[in-house]
Formats: structure tokens, C-alpha cells, sequence
């Protein structure tokens, strides 16, 4: 009996590896660079920052985890209920920012929830504000 070999068994139509795929951004990574809170107590502070989260039903404050150009992350002390549309609120240093948004995820940690938010239309003012307050960041560990 021969050996059989690779080359002896016949592809499979439509399955073929498509050698010329391309994650959606080019570094694989997330689209925004997130900023810890830890960066944010250093930079406002030493405060933790505030969050008011919003549902149709009620209102609820939380502490900021990290925060980036496309969403944050809050620790609450609910679970909200994933694709949720809520509104956020909260003051960077002088800054005010509110934005409609959605919850992403809900992970338990501890005694709280962290919340993943995405903004949705976000203002091009706070959107610059937030990218901003990381490339000072960086600057600033640069020198």
C-alpha cells in the first residue's frame, strides 16, 4: 500500500485561504489609543473623573476607567443591558463633553460593572479635545 501525501488529496471548492486578506486597520489594532485612568488622575488632578450615564428609565454616576476618541470604559454600580442607547456626561479638567452613545460590553469587577460605551456623534470639538489630551500625554513622557 502506498503512502498517501498531500498533494494526493484534492482541494475543497471555496475554501481556499485568501493569502492577500488585510485586517480592517493595518496595525490590527484598535482604531483609538485608550488613555488608563491612572494617565487621567496624573493629568486632572488626581481626582477620579465623574461620569453621569443616562437611560430612559434613570440616571446613574460612575467613575471613568479609560477613555478614548471612539468610546470609554465606566465602572457602575448597575449592569446595563448591552446595545443600550444611553447619554453620557462629564467634565475633562474644563471640558465639558456629552454625547449619545451605546453600551458595548458589561464586565463585573469586584463590587461594580465595567461598562465599555461607545459615542455616537460625538462633537468634532470633544473629539479633538480627547486626542488632544493623549498626544500631550505622550509629549510629555517624550521629554
Amino acid at each position: 500500500m502506498e503512502k498517501k501525501r498531500w498533494d494526493d488529496i484534492p482541494s475543497l471548492e471555496g475554501l481556499e485561504v485568501d493569502w492577500q486578506y488585510q485586517p480592517e486597520n493595518p496595525q490590527g489594532k484598535r482604531a483609538f489609543v485608550r488613555m488608563s485612568e491612572r494617565d487621567l488622575l496624573k493629568m486632572f488632578d488626581g481626582q477620579p473623573i465623574l461620569v453621569k450615564v443616562a437611560t430612559a428609565e434613570a440616571t446613574f454616576t460612575g467613575s471613568l476607567l479609560d477613555i478614548c476618541e471612539g468610546g470609554m470604559a465606566v465602572a457602575l454600580k448597575v449592569a446595563l443591558a448591552e446595545n443600550l442607547a444611553v447619554r453620557v456626561g462629564f467634565f475633562l479638567g474644563t471640558q465639558k463633553i456629552i454625547s449619545r452613545a451605546e453600551v458595548r460590553y458589561v464586565r463585573r469587577s469586584d463590587q461594580e460593572y465595567a461598562t465599555g460605551i461607545k459615542f455616537i456623534d460625538l462633537d468634532a470639538a470633544s473629539r479633538e479635545f480627547i486626542a488632544g489630551i493623549y498626544a500631550s500625554r505622550v509629549l510629555k513622557h517624550a521629554l
